[in-house]
């Protein structure tokens, strides 16, 4: 592995219950993460990996800032000079009030850059809640937090939002980056299949948030990193985030009950082992192997793909619906037959397509 990545998860439990979560919302399981044992996790892949020049930690859940955020400093004064080149993020719901403890969290742990999400019709329950977040986004935002939003593309999303009104929003509330992430049959979504749009319809869609972004130069007031990743094909020949393929190589995701899996979205049920088992067992889990192959593993049909080249297979966690895959094929076919390196890289800004 070149890199590390980890989604430390502090709880598995959360205050809302998502209709697309890979967790269990309120029903997961109460309580924190093993501080202690988690410290010497990271001790033993030390010893393994002593000379990691990058990585990630991302404190995940459930909901992260449910857990006490003393807790959050003791593991993260714990580990801070194992790798100091290493960066550290949450990921946050953001709908509850923000304390002192909260922004000494976002603050200190992760410099004031860090994430949270945004879903129509499948987060928030009610207007108060959806209220509340953009609150607390506005005030964090205006205190100079860098704010990365995630919006899922659902179904009444897709359906029903266009894209520059999206983009706009996060933009006044003043979200410095703007994902659109689709969704994966895991979690609460096996159960909520109703939630998926059709891969015809975020094929359209995803080419309309391009057709708008170009006529609203969106680039110039918020970064767009669905696009990224498809432009970095196109301008540096190089793969970014889940289009890399690579992802269950460098990732790994500690449950708050101490087991390990992969990618997130299936790590509360496929598990690599626990943190407690020698790191040797872990990395050669034969769930880790499964894991890594079925990655690495494209559908043949992408061999005559004409776009395959941008593309890389995409996100093997994405579900093809019979010969359709979820792949934007419609904004990479335009982009090819349209080529342009001087606006591609006015949108990419200095993105070169690193994680």
């Amino acid at each position: 592995m070149k890199e590390l990545i980890v989604y430390l998860k502090t709880t598995d439990t959360c205050q809302l219950n998502c209709d697309h979560c890979f967790t269990n919302g309120k029903n997961g399981k109460k309580g924190w993460f093993d501080v202690p044992q988690t410290i010497q996790f990271f001790k033993n892949l030390k010893r393994i990996y002593p000379t990691y020049q990058s990585g990630h930690i991302a404190l995940h859940g459930g909901e992260p800032m449910l857990c006490p955020t003393e807790l959050l400093f003791e593991c993260y004064n714990g580990l801070k000079d194992l790798w100091p080149n290493i960066w550290w993020s949450v990921q946050t719901n953001l709908t509850y009030k923000v304390t002192a403890a909260h922004k000494e969290v976002f603050e200190k742990i992760c410099n004031k850059s860090w994430g949270t999400s945004w879903d129509h019709g499948i987060r928030w329950k009610t207007k108060a809640q959806k209220d509340l977040w953009a609150s607390n986004v506005k005030m964090l935002s205006g205190e100079g937090h860098d704010i990365t939003v995630m919006v899922s593309l659902n179904k009444n999303l897709v359906q029903n939002m266009e894209p520059i009104d999206i983009i706009n929003e996060a933009a006044e509330l003043g979200i410095k980056h703007i994902n659109f992430e689709r969704l994966t049959p895991s979690g609460s979504a096996l159960i909520n299949s109703d939630i998926f749009p059709s891969n015809q319809e975020l094929d359209a869609w995803l080419m309309k948030m391009w057709d708008q972004t170009v006529e609203h130069k969106t680039w110039s007031y918020i970064d767009n990193m669905f696009l990224d990743s498809i432009l970095t094909s196109m301008v540096y020949s190089t793969y970014s985030g889940c289009r890399s393929r690579q992802c269950e190589q460098k990732i790994f995701t500690i449950n708050a009950s101490g087991t390990i899996g992969g990618c997130p979205n299936d790590a509360t049920t496929k598990h690599y082992g626990t943190i407690r088992d020698p790191i040797e067992k872990i990395l050669y889990s034969p769930n880790r192997m499964c894991n890594v192959q079925h990655e690495a593993i494209r559908n043949p049909i992408c061999n005559t793909c004409p776009v395959y080249d941008i593309c890389n297979g995409d996100c093997h966690q994405l579900a093809w619906q019979d010969d359709v895959c979820a792949a934007p094929k419609t904004l990479m076919t335009h982009l090819r037959k349209n080529p342009n390196q001087n606006l591609y890289k006015q949108v990419l800004g200095n993105f070169v397509g690193q994680e």
